[in-house]
């Protein structure tokens, strides 16, 4: 697979600079597209660059968001590789954005939408607002695959309701208010895309940053009104779409396999996961739940949850025989020393009462 310079856009979109060359991996080749590349082993070339580069271009024309660097996107042949090798492509140099990457089936390579949508977030709206940082992530991928993103907070606030906005704000406050708060953030920012438009909420973003405290002053002097203001018309526009059509026992499903996704996916950086026997596979899961939630495949997302959990329980054990090695292991290297000493200066003692006592009672026999 040699290396080509792909510049093919979708139409109306803007062109973008030509990635820069970007640093060697073998046995691994490249595949550039603009805004992105792709690694991939000899043999398995895809049109995954020009896929990944589409979605990019996409969010560059109505975010008005650009990542850092082209963003690296390796394909691994096996979920096992991807175990084994993620470390090389996080830490590429030449300013490069880690995209993590996916992994082919049957010989074609999956590009995960969301997976991309959520990096480009992360270059609007850091960490700390997670009510920015998850709804502005997904509300992108639901508009790149055409998916409804009000559907999911109907969902909610027909079964128990969701609290203000202004009560999610911080990091704490929308973790406790999880699954809710997910479906929440994304409805919300969509709302405030389709009032205000995109680069809005890009621009709160980058306004607030990590002071999750200046959000309601930001959010004000940016669209005009109120946080609380904005919440009255976002509910009002998320109760008129469409709800599906669950059960509880699906209603339950969903939540499930809401929750599997969200902890894999969005809650932590995915390096610690990937690492361990089973993780990357749990990864995955998690992103292929991550699309059939949004698109409300609630069949597949539940085989993807099983799928995922299943893995999860090898990451476990394998937690479980690490932990067990590492107890181990200090014991030999701290405690053990310390007992084996004891025992060296307690034996002399340890005889000489033993002798002692056999000596008495060999002179109470003889008397």
């Amino acid at each position: 697979m040699a290396a080509s310079a792909s510049t093919a856009v979708t139409a109306g979109q803007p062109a973008a600079a030509p990635a820069p060359a970007p640093p060697a991996v073998p046995p691994w080749e490249t595949v550039y597209a603009p805004r992105a590349v792709v690694y991939a082993l000899p043999g398995s070339a895809s049109p995954a660059a020009d896929r990944v580069s589409r979605i990019l271009d996409l969010i560059a024309r109505d975010a008005g968001l650009e990542l850092a660097g082209p963003l690296a996107y390796p394909l691994y042949p096996s979920a096992d590789r991807l175990r084994q090798e993620w470390w090389r492509f996080a830490t590429l140099g030449g300013g490069h954005v880690n995209g993590w990457g996916s992994v082919l089936e049957e010989g074609r390579a999956r590009v995960h939408t969301y997976q991309i949508t959520r990096a480009a977030a992360q270059t609007a709206a850091r960490r700390p607002v997670l009510l920015l940082l998850w709804g502005l992530g997904d509300y992108l991928g639901d508009r790149v695959l055409g998916f409804d993103s009000h559907a999911h907070a109907r969902l909610f606030l027909d079964r128990g309701g969701l609290p203000a906005t202004s009560e999610i704000v911080h990091q704490i406050e929308f973790s406790r208010a999880l699954p809710g708060a997910y479906a929440q953030a994304v409805s919300f920012v969509a709302f405030l895309a389709e009032r205000w438009g995109l680069p809005g909420v890009v621009e709160l973003g980058r306004s607030v940053g990590e002071r999750w405290y200046e959000f309601e002053g930001a959010f004000e002097r940016i669209f005009g009104v109120t946080l609380a203001e904005a919440d009255l018309l976002w509910r009002e526009r998320a109760s008129a779409a469409r709800p599906p059509d669950l059960s509880a026992a699906e209603f339950g499903d969903y939540l499930r396999a809401l929750e599997f996704s969200y902890s894999f996916s969005l809650a932590r950086p995915p390096g610690g996961l990937v690492m361990r026997q089973g993780g990357a596979t749990a990864y995955l899961e998690a992103l292929r739940a991550a699309e059939a939630l949004r698109g409300l495949d609630l069949p597949a997302a539940r085989q993807a949850a099983l799928t995922g959990r299943g893995a999860m329980e090898a990451v476990r054990r394998g937690t479980v025989r690490t932990r067990r090695t590492l107890e181990v292991a200090l014991w030999a290297l701290g405690i053990g020393p310390i007992v084996i000493a004891v025992i060296v200066l307690a034996v002399p003692s340890i005889m000489r009462a033993l002798t002692g006592y056999a000596g008495r009672g060999a002179m109470r026999r003889r008397r």
